[in-house]
């Protein structure tokens, strides 16, 4: 592990990687989605957006904790400071917004404006929930991509601070971890 700036490009498109993903996942279930509920398929689609949102949200913050315990390891001596998930999680996001800008700046006839407009909800469909919660506009899309960057930011918090989120949750709501059984009783 060492602190050049391909190596962090290359942690960064963990990020980029997670989305990606997430978004193969949500096309995947779309069309059974949108086939199973006839009657109202845009608050089923936010559901599975949701969904699949919680499914990016553990594989971005898992990724980033996991460089986080690496990176601040003595033996690399990086020394990176806590707010480096951010950055990363900025850097990974660029392709993205990227493309959604191009998506939506496409130029398109009067009769093929819906179909624009499911180009670029599609391709932010893992970030569809958050983008009908700030309006459901175009810059709406463009916007909601920066809540990768948070996750990222605070994935890598907490492996900088040994912080794990599950055992956490298990502390405050007073569940108790299952006791590994001897595998071999003689």
């Amino acid at each position: 592990m060492d602190n050049k700036i391909l190596s962090q490009i290359k942690r960064s498109l963990k990020v980029f990687a997670d989305y990606v993903l997430a978004l193969i996942l949500f096309f995947l279930f779309t069309m059974p989605v949108i086939s199973g509920v006839k009657d109202n398929p845009r608050n089923a689609i936010t559901y599975l957006s949701i969904v699949i949102f919680i499914i990016l949200f553990y594989n971005i913050y898992v990724d980033m904790r996991n460089i986080a315990f690496k990176e601040k390891r003595p033996q690399y001596n990086i020394n990176p400071p806590f707010y480096k998930g951010f950055i990363y999680g900025l850097m990974g996001i660029i392709p993205l917004v990227a493309i959604q800008i191009i998506l939506i700046m496409i130029k398109v006839p009067k009769e093929f404006e819906t179909l624009h407009r499911r180009l670029y909800q599609g391709f932010g469909g893992p970030l569809y929930w958050i983008s009908r919660l700030l309006g459901d506009q175009s810059v709406h899309y463009v916007i909601s991509f920066t809540v990768l960057a948070f996750i990222a930011g605070a994935g890598y918090f907490a492996g900088f601070k040994d912080f794990y989120l599950l055992n956490f949750i298990r502390q405050k709501l007073g569940i108790k971890r299952k006791e590994k059984k001897e595998a071999a009783k003689k």
